[in-house]
């Protein structure tokens, strides 16, 4: 392999959060493939709808399988629930901050003490959702696209405040626009929040070498949990489906919820066990008994 071949979306977010990899994989010859056309990216009525799996990994695997390229970047929230036949996670890399973020005018201001009427910009099933629980006082405008497009609607005063991923800031280097980071137990994460992961052809030895040594133990403990979640549960990045894992030692913790789009049910779960896939389907279990298959999907 004289150079090896890096795939990643070519929106800032994904180039800025692949850069790190290309840093740790040096002195390795490498080469960073840009690819500009996954669904999700589109502009206007080419833009794929968030309502089904990899919608912004479905070019960059068809190159992954094609031999165009040896590993493609991701994030884990973007990933398909279930691997492509061919290709596996072969490296996890380590976790960003999972919570979500409210960037408003004010730097100082909280969700909790937004101004009753308060246009808040987010396309998310998700973040209306507890925002409805939260604040029903407060207007939500769908509003997609690359964070610096949202981030130039608020500007322009089109909106009053957005709510995005903490992490996304934090790696495009704007983490002073965040007026708070809004804690877990107000408005909770999407299952593989803030997780960076290297996708290979399952049986290409030299890339998943490579991959297995950039890859952190407890994302990838974490990673397993929420993926066991979203299987369990037929979710996908924009599914009315909500958790996140974390880690102590040899124990791992899972939330879960699911909930209806409009907010008005809401089912939790969560457990701590010493198996990661078994604590996850333990929660699983819980959400079905109280009747989370009854809640239906979401579509945009």
């Amino acid at each position: 392999m004289p150079r090896l071949r890096i795939g990643a979306r070519a929106s800032a977010m994904s180039l800025t959060q692949t850069a790190p990899l290309l840093s740790a994989l040096a002195p390795t010859p490498t080469v960073l493939i840009p690819f500009y056309d996954a669904g999700g990216d589109r502009k206007g009525s080419a833009r794929t709808t968030l309502d089904s799996d990899g919608v912004f990994t479905d070019e960059i695997e068809k190159a992954l399988l094609a031999d165009d390229i040896d590993i493609a970047v991701h994030c884990l929230k973007d990933t398909p629930t279930h691997d492509t036949p061919g290709l596996v996670l072969g490296g996890f890399r380590p976790r960003g901050d999972l919570r979500d973020a409210l960037v408003h005018r004010d730097p100082h201001m909280t969700l909790e003490a937004l101004p009753e009427g308060t246009r808040i910009g987010t396309a998310s099933v998700r973040r209306r959702a507890y925002l409805r629980r939260l604040r029903p006082d407060l207007e939500t405008v769908p509003l997609r696209g690359p964070v610096d497009d949202r981030l130039a609607t608020l500007d322009a005063g089109k909106i009053d405040g957005l709510i995005v991923a903490s992490s996304g800031l934090d790696r495009l280097g704007l983490a002073h626009r965040i007026s708070h980071r809004i804690p877990p137990e107000l408005i909770c994460p999407p299952l593989g929040a803030a997780s960076i992961v290297l996708q290979c052809r399952e049986d290409d030895e030299i890339p998943l070498n490579i991959a297995a040594g950039l890859s952190d133990p407890e994302a990838q403990t974490q990673a397993t949990a929420e993926r066991t979640v979203l299987r369990e549960m037929g979710g996908f990045c924009n599914a009315p489906l909500a958790g996140y894992a974390t880690s102590a030692g040899e124990q791992t913790t899972v939330r879960a919820a699911a909930f209806t789009p409009d907010g008005s049910v809401l089912i939790e779960a969560r457990h701590t066990g010493s198996d990661a896939e078994e604590t996850a389907l333990t929660v699983c279990r819980r959400l079905i008994r109280h009747g989370a298959r009854s809640l239906g999907r979401a579509t945009v």
